[in-house]
């Protein structure tokens, strides 16, 4: 997000009005309206304010009126916190929206107030600074958690991001090189963000809309019995290679407590976000050998190739963290989960066997009061024996 017009030329400028129109269009028309949430409203806003900002440098460079075009431009450089805000709400972390908005009004002031040429350059090169930092802390939060940095949606726009970063610290530390002392010192700059500002919100846009798109995808085809299949096929054989050499693997099945409270309390929306969230900070902590799959919404399948004790630190690290997925405080009860543990060391390396003990374990531990683990044993076992006993 930058000085995107000033001795760019109208062709460019045009380009700049058009791909934010489109990203407005595409974001609100079909990301929000397919999957409603607090991080499609987030990423609408972004691009609502970048398109009108847009607008208005356009309108500013149209009508030769300098105040208005350094007040929109100050506007944009609020959107990339609005991304990041969106961002967030999406991976279940407190959005600081706020940010977005306060960067907007603050850099719109100090550039549409800037005394002279000297002035505005620095403003300038200052909220570049700023709207740098989100995108930095944008690329931060994707690397703390692997289902993230594995999201090839979000690789575009994480690499895009990291430059944004590179270029801010560069231009504000021109600024002691090459003091100012015109309007012009830094057209270099204008026209290489212009074309950096075109390839992050392209970068954006393929993010924004693919994640609400490929998930909605994938509940109308019927993805989850798809991934079901191949998890089937791939744990199975680990598995018969792991018998024939007795290595120690375990099934958990993990599920959320009060799903059906949480979807009729909170809605179906708010609901498939904490699942989306639960199945990403499963897949976050348990180890990255494990191969998981999410079955239905709410509950996590995953093959784990390791010893009982790093399996019981990896099911309490794992219960301990779904409190938090409600960063926000939004959801009316507390999210909590239960889990069952199923090791191959006890009822063999059948995988079939497996999930349905465990899913039973998982069942046990949610009717005991939940935000535990129960490992598959006498008590288990009594009861699917008292199921299959004629009535």
């Amino acid at each position: 997000m930058s000085d995107v017009f000033a001795g760019s030329g109208f062709e460019l400028g045009i380009a700049h009005a058009a791909i934010t129109t489109l990203a407005t269009v595409l974001t609100i028309g079909i990301a929000f309206l397919i999957k409603p949430s607090t991080a499609t409203l987030y990423w609408g806003f972004a691009f609502v304010l970048a398109m009108v900002a847009t607008y208005g440098v356009v309108m500013g460079d149209l009508s030769d009126n300098e105040s208005l075009r350094r007040a929109a431009l100050g506007a944009l450089l609020g959107a990339p916190a609005l991304l990041w805000s969106g961002f967030r709400a999406q991976w279940g972390l407190r959005p600081h929206a706020w940010t977005g908005i306060v960067l907007a009004v603050t850099c719109a002031l100090a550039l549409a107030l800037a005394p002279g040429p000297a002035w505005y350059t620095w403003a300038y090169r200052t909220g570049f600074l700023a709207a740098s930092v989100f995108a930095g802390l944008f690329v931060l939060d994707w690397m703390r958690a692997p289902a993230r940095r594995n999201d090839r949606l979000l690789l575009p726009l994480a690499v895009i991001s990291a430059v944004f970063v590179v270029a801010g610290l560069a231009s504000f530390a021109a600024g002691f090189v090459f003091p100012p002392s015109s309007g012009d010192d830094f057209a270099l700059q204008r026209l290489l963000s212009s074309i950096g500002m075109l390839a992050y919100v392209g970068c954006a846009l393929v993010a924004v809309v693919g994640l609400p798109t490929r998930d909605a995808a994938l509940t109308r085809t019927g993805g989850p019995s798809t991934e079901w299949q191949r998890f089937e096929r791939t744990a199975s054989d680990r598995l018969l290679r792991a018998q024939q050499t007795g290595e120690a693997w375990s099934v958990v099945y993990l599920r959320l407590d009060d799903a059906i409270d949480i979807r009729q309390t909170a809605g179906a929306s708010a609901s498939a976000a904490l699942a989306a969230r639960f199945e990403e900070e499963v897949r976050a902590t348990l180890p990255a050998e494990s191969d998981i799959v999410a079955p239905s919404p709410g509950s996590v399948v995953a093959l784990m190739p390791r010893p009982d004790a790093s399996v019981r630190d990896s099911l309490r690290t794992t219960l301990e963290r779904v409190p938090s997925l409600d960063a926000s405080g939004s959801l009316p009860i507390r999210p909590t989960a239960s889990a069952g543990w199923a090791p191959a060391s006890v009822l063999g390396y059948d995988l079939d066997a497996l999930v349905y003990t465990a899913r039973e374990a998982a069942v046990i531990a949610s009717e005991k009061g939940g935000d535990r683990w129960e490992r598959v044993g006498a008590t288990v076992v009594d009861r699917l024996i008292s199921r299959s006993e004629p009535r």
